[in-house]
């Protein structure tokens, strides 16, 4: 390849191209190898793809800075900012601060979610997958995104927090609501309408919060209050620390789903992976993880300079918006033997950036292996004979730095499907 084919990476290059989305990792690929860090004027972004770039920026608070995680890829139209101007600021979430501020709300999030408090939830996890299948293991054929992907893990965190169960679709929706906000493809009425549910998703944890002062339950909700409100400390307000269960429910629903429908994927579409995994259940795990490499459902987060930075023989300069490509870095043969093979086998599984790493590592990172096992377990003891239906291919979701199905059919033999113990 010469000079001139691979410099202009940063025009060519576009997130949110549908014609790109299964050529992804062969832009990668030529980054890493040709220019490491580029920078697209489209969104005024700087993309770093070697995964010891990423790593250093991850480890870099002097140089880099988490506040700008939730930022859009371009700014939001002055019609949108309006609307999220009526709601409560955005300097509270989990992802979007740094330490010494970021700390304490790392530190309540990961108590609530420690190895002993993940284990306790195992049988009411079990129990609400369960429900959900005995809803359509007598069909045969469903969209498995809509009837188990996307509410499986919305009704984990639903009860986690300690929000009604009768309340999920309109969580779900919400978070899904906030999510698009980050999407480039959508109107600007579109956006507007996602920020007016956002600020309504805000007014309904703070209500909550409210709620939980008054009665306290054991719940995360009261979990937060009391680490975060009432530490003396501390001594955060309700409305600073309302976007935390948002961030929380979102995170924890929206990289569930498209985790899960990876896993699916890669297993309905490889008979001998297929049969490996159901003679051995030992295996789901490590699928379980080297689909967060192969596929991450996050392809990477953004962060922004407080300085100039040197990095893949570039200078990146002070206040730029960059974005840490851990999807990239998944495939970096630097870092893995072979990288394109999905192999469960593979020594350093569990050496991806699928949750992060460091500081900002995902807390929610056990109850998502929980439940993410007990599905497929569930799926594959139940729905004997699971397989794709050939003529409805998997959509897509279109999204900047999310990445996944939204939607896969699957078909298995009713009549000797399985029910709940």
């Amino acid at each position: 390849m010469t000079t001139e084919q691979f410099e202009d990476i940063g025009i060519r290059f576009d997130p949110m191209d549908p014609g790109q989305a299964e050529v992804r990792y062969e832009f990668w690929a030529e980054a890493r190898e040709h220019q490491p860090v580029f920078y697209s004027e489209k969104y005024d972004v700087w993309f770093v793809t070697r995964s010891d770039d990423i790593e250093a920026a991850m480890k870099d608070t002097q140089r880099f800075t988490n506040g700008s995680v939730f930022d859009p890829a371009k700014p939001w139209p002055p019609e949108v900012q309006a609307v999220l101007d009526r709601g409560y600021p955005w300097r509270y979430f989990l992802g979007n601060n740094d330490p010494p501020e970021h700390t304490p709300l790392k530190r309540a999030v990961s108590k609530a979610f420690s190895r002993s408090q993940t284990r306790a939830m195992e049988a009411r996890v079990r129990e609400i997958a369960n429900g959900l299948i005995d809803g359509f293991v007598d069909e045969g054929m469903v969209d498995i995104g809509e009837r188990l992907a996307w509410p499986f893990p919305a009704l984990v965190v639903v009860d986690v927090l300690g929000f009604p169960q009768e309340d999920v679709e309109q969580l779900k929706q919400w978070g899904d609501d906030w999510v698009s906000l980050f999407s480039d493809s959508l109107s600007t009425e579109e956006l507007v309408a996602a920020a007016e549910q956002f600020v309504a998703f805000q007014n309904y944890v703070l209500d909550a919060f409210r709620e939980r002062e008054r009665e306290p339950r054991e719940d995360l909700l009261s979990h937060l209050i009391r680490e975060l409100h009432d530490d003396p400390e501390l001594n955060l307000g309700l409305e600073e620390i309302v976007n935390v269960p948002i961030n929380i429910m979102t995170a924890g629903h929206a990289t569930g789903t498209l985790l899960m429908l990876e896993e699916l994927t890669e297993l309905l579409g490889d008979p001998e992976l297929m049969r490996e995994v159901r003679s051995d259940p030992e295996n789901i795990p490590a699928l379980v993880e080297e689909s967060l490499r192969y596929e991450a459902p996050v392809h990477g987060l953004f962060r922004t300079t407080k300085a100039e930075v040197e990095m893949g023989g570039v200078t990146i300069p002070e206040g730029a918006h960059v974005l840490l490509c851990y999807a990239s870095a998944n495939h970096d043969p630097c870092r893995f033997h072979d990288p394109e093979k999905f192999d469960i086998h593979r020594a350093d599984v569990d050496k991806h950036l699928g949750f992060g790493k460091g500081t900002h590592y995902c807390p929610g990172a056990q109850i998502a292996r929980l439940e993410q096992g007990i599905a497929i377990e569930l799926m594959l003891e139940r729905c004997p004979n699971l397989r794709l239906v050939p003529d409805r291919p998997p959509e897509r979701l279109q999204h900047f730095w999310l990445r996944g199905y939204q939607s896969l059919w699957v078909r298995w033999d009713p009549a000797t499907a399985a029910s709940a113990a």
